[in-house]
């Protein structure tokens, strides 16, 4: 990896502080340098706030919303108002070591965690369609040189988990490491014609493997991964108000089992000059789904395949292009029988650069372009029970994303950075046709994104502070029309979203921390909505709040180190639908934990989630001429303990 150097970063780093690149710029930039908006929390971080599935990054990225709507493959992502109708076409792109996830894997265990890095706004000039939001990148840990051996076990009224890795060095230049996880949901809820106590348990196994070759006097690296998920859960249950207080339901068991497997080759090769970066990756995931209606097939492959080449031109010049391919196919068996099959595949080819050039010692301007092609082709059996005739259909479409940034190093501890930059979700074909008019497909919809924003140190490096101001305007939005049960996603009009974004950490001793974080906006729908027009975007909170204490008591009287730590969010009131006629008001979540690292090999954590046991839900829905609202809930309160061993 080559850190991107001009005067400006020259200038940042004479403030003396640890340096920071950001992987998912994708031109090592430090983080001081970035003239977008992000945000960073390191694995010790994410384990001490109890953050260890993607979903529970909610409680340390204000602005972020991931919550599932049925079950845990069909997740709602939301960022800077912008959220996704679509489960299958997310606005915020999950990558694992640079390498993007299936939108059914969105929320999956964090596994080996280095840091996690929140990219806010439209990406789409570096990552291209289903980043209008931002995206979001998980660094795994990458020991080399060394052999090391972590295990940890989890018990609490919730669940069980196990933990594991280990990394090992070969020789000089070969190493490998492996890492396990395995979750035990217990289940609440009591199916009373079976009378079983616990029919929404779940059960899920993460693994991962890699090898890595890394030689301290050769300009190449190679990287080889494979994981594997697999995860069996009787989850999804929508439930009335009543059913859910009395925690029993006389609904059918359901069942879904999504198996994902993982395979990626990444390799480097530093010229000098310039770095050669290539991206192999293939990810094939299987959803067998038991549910009202009958059997529902899902099976997508996904190939994909990213050079890159990152120039030091001069001190004042640093340049990226690369290419992409993706090949995405995607088969399922809906239905009663699993007699109607869809078939769609899609086709992508994008050319990318982006440079930055310092204009003064202090000030850098950043251009970026993305073209992209994507060919899709639909193949529908029909469904004559829902009245569907069958259909062969393609749909093809060009898109231009690009980006223009200006930053000013005012001092080496501030910065100022405005920013244009744009986003876009995919045209396509609808993956589990509901009507006839299905067979028409969508366009893209597209994102403009403007911002302002700063970040800066003050008090002798004792307060961090940053924030933005932003602006989206979305064209031809994706939206589900029609009754539940037969509705299509096309394109309607305009939406617009904006806010302000604000985050402080204080560091007033060495062992005391405080983070605060909130962001406060507005999205609404715009012209070309008919009667929807100035409603609220779904899943679009005005206001969220994020705050945490971390305290390492004084060791006077004890030997080892206890630290306590409590973190709480604000979510205000979301809308679950277009018309907003359901929703969920605001709510506060509180946990709390005490960590006592008995010495280096040895740590206990003691733990509880939704201390308060807040009620609230994460999706809501009626069907036509009802009043009754079926629902999913967020987890109750959860008190465990944590033995972690490590040497």
């Amino acid at each position: 990896m080559t850190l991107t150097m001009f005067t400006s970063t020259a200038f940042a780093l004479e403030s003396g502080h640890d340096v920071m690149v950001v992987e998912s710029s994708k031109q090592s930039t430090l983080l001081e340098q970035m003239d977008s908006s992000v945000l960073i929390k390191t694995g010790e971080e994410l384990e001490q706030a109890g953050v260890d599935q993607v979903q529970d990054l909610e409680k340390v990225f204000p602005g972020l919303l991931i919550q599932t709507r049925g079950n845990r493959t069909y997740a709602n992502t939301t960022i800077r108002g912008i959220s996704s109708p679509d489960y299958y076409s997310p606005t915020i792109s999950l990558y694992v070591d640079g390498v993007l996830q299936d939108s059914a894997f969105l929320t999956q265990p964090l596994v080996n965690v280095e840091r996690v890095e929140l990219l806010r706004g439209p990406q789409g000039t570096l990552y291209g369609g289903n980043a209008q939001g931002g995206i979001i990148n998980i660094i795994t840990k990458k020991t080399v040189g060394q052999n090391t051996t972590v295990a940890s076990a989890s018990y609490s009224n919730l669940n069980e988990q196990l933990n594991a890795s280990a990394a090992l060095s070969l020789n000089d230049s070969l190493s490998a490491d492996v890492a396990l996880r395995v979750i035990k949901d217990n289940g609440n809820i009591e199916h009373l014609p079976s009378q079983q106590k616990d029919a929404n348990n779940s059960q899920q196994f993460s693994g991962l493997a890699r090898l890595h070759y890394l030689p301290h006097n050769s300009p190449f690296t190679l990287t080889l991964s494979v994981a594997n998920s697999n995860l069996d859960s009787h989850e999804e249950w929508y439930l009335t108000q009543a059913e859910f207080d009395q925690k029993m339901t006389s609904q059918a068991i359901p069942q879904l089992k999504r198996i994902v497997n993982s395979y990626a080759l990444q390799m480097g090769y530093d010229l000098g000059e310039t770095q050669l970066t290539s991206v192999t990756a293939y990810q094939n995931r299987n959803i067998y789904r038991q549910f009202i209606g009958g059997t529902w097939q899902e099976d997508q492959n996904t190939f994909s395949q990213e050079l890159r080449a990152n120039t030091q031109v001069s001190d004042a010049l640093s340049t990226l292009l690369g290419a992409y391919f993706e090949q995405r196919d995607f088969d399922a068996k809906l239905g009663v029988g699993s007699q109607v099959t869809n078939q769609v595949e899609a086709t992508q080819y994008a050319l990318f650069g982006q440079a930055i050039y310092a204009l003064h010692e202090q000030i850098d301007l950043t251009l970026g372009l993305r073209a992209t092609h994507l060919s899709t082709r639909a193949d529908y059996s029909g469904n004559p029970s829902w009245m569907i005739d069958a259909y062969a259909q393609n749909k093809s479409e060009n898109t231009l994303s690009p980006k223009a940034a200006l930053g000013w190093q005012i001092t080496p501890d501030s910065r100022v950075f405005t920013s244009i930059s744009s986003g876009y979700r995919p045209g396509g074909f609808s993956l589990k046709p509901l009507n006839s008019d299905d067979k028409n497909g969508y366009s893209a919809e597209k994102s403009l994104n403007g911002e302002l924003g700063w970040r800066t140190r003050l008090a002798n490096n004792m307060v961090d502070l940053s924030g933005a101001l932003y602006w989206i305007k979305t064209d031809d939005i994706h939206i589900y029309t029609g009754n539940p049960g037969s509705q299509v996603l096309r394109n309607l009009g305009e939406a617009q979203s904006r806010g302000l974004e604000l985050q402080l950490a204080f560091y007033p001793t060495d062992d005391l921390t405080l983070n605060l974080g909130g962001t406060f906006g507005e999205s609404s729908f715009k012209s070309g909505n008919h009667d929807i027009e100035g409603n609220t975007l779904p899943y679009a909170p005005k206001t969220t709040l994020v705050a945490g204490i971390d305290y390492v008591l004084p060791q006077a009287w004890f030997n080892g180190a206890v630290s306590l730590s409590s973190n709480a969010r604000y979510t205000s009131s979301v809308f679950f639908d277009e018309k907003n006629t359901l929703s969920q008001a605001g709510y506060t979540l509180v946990d709390l934990a005490i960590q006592y690292q008995v010495n280096p090999h040895l740590s206990m954590r003691l733990f509880s989630n939704n201390v308060t046991d807040q009620e609230y839900k994460t999706y809501s829905f009626a069907m036509p001429n009802s009043s009754v609202a079926l629902s999913n809930y967020g987890v109750g309160r959860e008190v465990g303990l944590n033995i972690k061993l490590e040497w």
